[in-house]
């Protein structure tokens, strides 16, 4: 009887089960947007920056190819920026923007509300359509709970609270995890398409909010590394392995890459190179606070002004360590990682409300994580054959997992004093989470491989389900009618 159930289970049932949740999961997380993230008569300034921009990018959408093609197609694609606001989501917004509307001031019109409320409808439907996806693709390599415990975690957990503004956290937070997971198919499989995808995908990262470039910096930097192993292995006499990774892809693979990116992002660079006389304006990160920063940016819109400012007065990284002293810089990074983990994490936990800490998650899972990794080391039948051994690229996919972790909680708590508005930082959520999550499925698999015993498994998706429960309270919590923040 038990074999029957397994056979039906594996043939179809988990499949129905599956989607019967992703049906219930759709429809918990519509009426939770409904109940949440409606907009409000007043919005923020950083929203009504948003706005403004959105307004100000209507007539690119309506080229006039009278006169020439090239320069009004160059205009209809994204571009416009100030070296803050980045052109993507103003680009998408202004599809809903009425022709001749004027800009939004203190009191919002009829027409302002409707493209505040069209965009986060249309915000609701990348952001579901993706969890779907990613529901599905999970359900595919992972177990039914670990499937539904990913779209749980990361759908109430960030997505659906970035959404009750108008901003573009949300995208930016799916193109975000789908850069890493680009990288770790990447670092397991180097095929060359995969190179152009990143390449174009960070580009899209990169016209949203500043920025994804760590994080291809990190991917660059250790698939370099194992492009230096596998030519040193190339030209050592050693038996052939079984690694689908070739060595000789890599830089073929990085020109790839970095020209998807630059084809993407350079209209945004040629207007930022007219508008502010520099291609790249990171001035805004070289603040103490993020008033002071708003305050340079005004009196430096312009490429006049800006180029008024000599070269060696202008905010950099080097004019910021020439005026502080390494300990002020040190404290700054540290002071930003610990409150890039605090405001991730939830920390500290409480555990007297609802919903519960996303932190939480992280550290059963990687508490889940690390038991297995145990069980598979001193416990689980050795590998007999390379099926049963770990990937050929573990150790590539765990540096890479580590040191972008360790990189982007430093890169974006260094901005924290400055850009305190949105939810970006939230972006490192949804990898964390899927990476321990996906660690932990690979390590199952070659312990079923081996002929592990049967109750490690039955424990195993038990305190799955337990979590996928614990989950769902999140999701009752924000079906209530009390306000849901990040």
């Amino acid at each position: 009887m038990f074999l029957q159930l397994t056979k039906l289970w594996l043939r179809g049932g988990r499949w129905v089960m599956m989607f019967a949740c992703l049906i219930f999961f759709a429809w918990c997380y519509v009426r939770a947007f409904h109940s949440q993230c409606l907009t409000s008569p007043a919005i923020s300034a950083q929203e009504r920056v948003y706005l403004n921009a959105a307004i100000e990018t209507r007539p690119d959408l309506t080229p006039d190819f009278s006169k020439s093609v090239s320069q009004p197609l160059n205009d209809w694609l994204p571009h416009r920026t100030d070296g803050v606001v980045r052109p993507l989501w103003p680009w998408l917004a202004a599809w809903n923007v009425a022709a001749g509307q004027g800009p939004a001031t203190t009191a919002l019109t009829a027409a302002d509300l409707h493209v505040l409320r069209a965009s986060k409808r249309w915000v609701l439907g990348l952001s579901l359509g993706f969890l779907f996806l990613l529901g599905l693709a999970a359900a595919r390599f992972f177990s039914v709970p670990a499937a539904l415990l990913t779209i749980l975690t990361i759908g109430f957990g960030v997505l659906l609270p970035s959404a009750s503004s108008f901003s573009p956290d949300v995208l930016f937070q799916i193109l975000f995890l789908m850069i890493w997971v680009c990288c770790i198919a990447a670092l397991k499989r180097n095929s060359l398409w995969l190179y152009g995808l990143i390449g174009f995908i960070s580009a899209l990262a990169n016209l949203t909010l500043p920025t994804a470039t760590t994080l291809v910096g990190v991917f660059i930097a250790v698939s370099s590394l194992r492009w230096l192993w596998g030519w040193v292995l190339a030209h050592l006499p050693h038996e052939r392995g079984t690694s689908l990774w070739a060595w000789r892809n890599h830089w073929l693979g990085m020109i790839l890459l970095v020209v998807c990116h630059l084809i993407t992002v350079g209209p945004m660079l040629a207007y930022s190179k007219e508008k502010l006389g520099d291609a790249g304006p990171f001035y805004w990160r070289w603040f103490e606070n993020e008033s002071a920063m708003q305050q340079w940016a005004a009196a430096h819109s312009t490429r006049e002004s800006l180029q008024a400012v000599p070269a060696d007065d202008r905010p950099s990284y080097a004019n910021y360590v020439a005026a502080h002293s390494p300990e002020d810089v040190k404290k700054r990074f540290y002071q930003g990682g610990l409150k890039m983990t605090e405001s991730v994490l939830q920390l500290p936990w409480s555990f007297d409300s609802l919903p519960h800490e996303r932190g939480l998650f992280v550290f059963a899972l990687a508490s889940i994580l690390i038991m297995l990794m145990l069980i598979l080391g001193f416990v689980a039948p050795q590998a007999a054959h390379a099926g049963q051994a770990l990937h050929p690229e573990t150790a590539p996919l765990a540096l890479f997992s580590l040191l972008a972790c360790v990189a982007c909680i430093f890169d974006f708590g260094w901005d924290m004093p400055v850009y305190t508005w949105g939810n970006r930082h939230l972006a490192l959520y949804p990898p964390l989470v899927l990476s321990l999550l996906w660690a932990s499925e690979a390590l199952v698999h070659r312990a079923r491989r081996r002929k592990m015993r049967l109750p490690v498994f039955v424990i195993y998706e038990s305190v799955l389900w337990a979590l996928c429960v614990l989950a769902f309270w999140r999701v009752i919590a924000v079906l209530q009618p009390a306000s849901f923040a990040a």
